[in-house]
């Protein structure tokens, strides 16, 4: 079992056990609006979670600074406005990405057991340009990123 922080709504907690997890969950899902809930391990691995009311979406970012980042491939017909809240502000999705609320809780729950990227879902690399001569990942360009499909 994996140590998280997890960070919600300008709230960070952490998060050590299977029933902290899943009270957690019930939480931010009851949030007024849709939003992302992102879970990180001690290795800077970040699983963030879209809780929405009708479906999910998910993101893993490998080693937060310079690693390879993904998206759930959707299960679901996306929307076309899906969105969630990060802080006030109101993020977008990304596309083709929409997968069932049991889905995504599913993933949450493997993510804390084994702390890596979880394999109850498949996933769709972001290609993304670098920003500078380090090629790093630009997390600002995130929602502008086409997947790999």
């Amino acid at each position: 079992m994996t140590d998280l922080r997890a960070t919600y709504d300008y709230e960070t907690v952490q998060v050590a056990s299977a029933d902290e997890l899943e009270i957690l969950l019930e939480k931010v899902a009851s949030l007024p609006v849709p939003t992302w809930l992102e879970l990180a391990t001690p290795a800077h691995d970040v699983l963030q979670i879209g809780l929405g009311r009708d479906f999910s979406s998910l993101r893993f970012i490998e080693r937060r600074d310079g690693g390879e980042a993904y998206h759930s491939t959707a299960t679901l017909e996306t929307p076309d406005d899906g969105s969630f809240q990060l802080g006030t502000v109101p993020t977008t999705m990304d596309a083709a990405s929409a997968i069932s609320i049991p889905e995504a809780r599913a993933a949450a729950a493997e993510f804390q057991r084994t702390g890596e990227r979880p394999t109850g879902v498949n996933w769709t690399l972001v290609q993304a340009t670098a920003t500078d001569d380090t090629d790093s990942f630009s997390w600002d360009e995130w929602d502008a990123t086409d997947p790999e499909t």
